[in-house]
């Protein structure tokens, strides 16, 4: 009942912006626009996603991708609003600035007009609202200087494009969007298999999250974070599992693979582990928290932010859904699964794990993916 509520209300709040929207694009009048986009003489890029979650901020890193194969020389600035964007995106390949929109936050007006100032102190050859449905995202594009708008035409749609592409008929991957926009725009073909989230983590990273998984377990040889099996069992709302399905999980998974070392990210250091049998860590920095999982075998974790990141490495990523759509939200790497626990048992969620464990003996998984 109270999942039903919570989705009653998610709905609500959709509804709610794609009325506003609509109402928005009826005062403003019909837009005119082009479908068909070229990339000449693009320079610079701002792409802009005003969103405050982790996983939404990781959904941009395909575009980025994208973009920087597409055009090597052009640099690229992100509007957007998770505090932890300018750690996580800022040193990526193209990327010349993060300009961190408040989210949540006091002086939310002032911090707004600051970062706005930083955004139209430049003026863009092409300016990217990535995805169908995002009155902030809009906000930003509106305001900001561009030659050249980019994005899903609705009927909710009231941004100024010059340039726009419908979205897509069936239901798509977060993270597809953007990549799904430029293609079509540029007339390119889209390529759904291609789309991964990526984070590259630099060697020192990577050997630091190493060592710091092997401290937790109690190891000094780093080749024994091999054999670890990583998760997050914490989750916002009704994400969240209980502490007495993981426990019947673990125990179910430590009877088909005793061999096994299981070890448990913490949100905070004071946090105390859901299963005391198993050590436990904190990482405070998303992309140390990132290398650290790229040094395992494994990675289990409900459907939140540690999830996503463990998406970006190559390491074997369980997803755990029950709130969401994990067509739209869920990991994406050939070797990545997502299980809906409103339907799977945790014992059934332990086998479906072994599986992929077993499948992932003996594999070095390359630096990223």
């Amino acid at each position: 009942m109270r999942l039903r509520i919570s989705r009653g209300f998610a709905a609500l709040r959709h509804a709610f912006r794609r009325r506003l929207g609509l109402v928005l694009a009826r005062l403003l009048g019909p837009r005119h626009y082009q479908s068909v986009l070229s990339l000449d003489g693009v320079r610079s890029v701002l792409v802009c996603r005003i969103n405050g979650r982790m996983g939404n901020t990781l959904f941009l890193t395909p575009l980025i991708r994208h973009l920087h194969e597409l055009l090597p020389d052009a640099v690229i600035d992100l509007a957007v609003a998770n505090a932890r964007a300018p750690e996580l995106l800022g040193d990526m390949p193209g990327v010349r600035q993060v300009v961190l929109f408040p989210h949540k936050t006091d002086r939310m007006v002032r911090r707004f007009l600051s970062a706005l100032r930083r955004v139209r102190a430049t003026r863009y050859d092409l300016a990217i609202d990535p995805v169908p449905e995002s009155n902030s995202g809009r906000a930003v594009m509106t305001l900001c200087r561009a030659r050249r708008r980019l994005g899903f035409v609705t009927n909710f749609q009231w941004a100024p494009l010059t340039h726009a592409v419908s979205p897509p008929r069936d239901v798509m991957h977060q993270a597809a969007h953007p990549v799904y926009l430029i293609d079509r725009a540029i007339g390119r073909e889209y390529s759904p298999g291609a789309v991964r989230l990526w984070l590259p983590l630099r060697e020192d990273e990577r050997y630091a999250g190493q060592q710091v998984v092997a401290r937790a377990i109690g190891r000094t040889d780093l080749s024994a974070t091999r054999q670890v099996i990583g998760y997050f069992a914490h989750a916002a709302g009704y994400k969240m599992l209980g502490r007495e399905w993981w426990l019947q999980f673990w125990n179910a998974f430590t009877a088909l693979e005793p061999d096994a070392i299981a070890v448990e990210c913490l949100p905070t250091a004071q946090h105390q582990r859901t299963d005391e049998r198993f050590a436990g860590f904190h990482v405070a920095s998303p992309r140390g928290l990132s290398a650290a999982i790229a040094s395992m075998r494994m990675f289990v974790s409900t459907d939140t932010g540690p999830m996503h990141l463990a998406s970006s490495t190559s390491v074997p990523t369980v997803a755990l859904f029950r709130a969401s759509d994990p067509m739209q939200y869920g990991p994406l790497k050939p070797n990545d699964l997502s299980i809906d626990v409103s339907n799977v048992s945790p014992n059934e969620a332990a086998r479906l794990c072994q599986a992929i464990w077993q499948a992932s003996a003996g594999t070095a998984w390359p630096s990223n993916v």
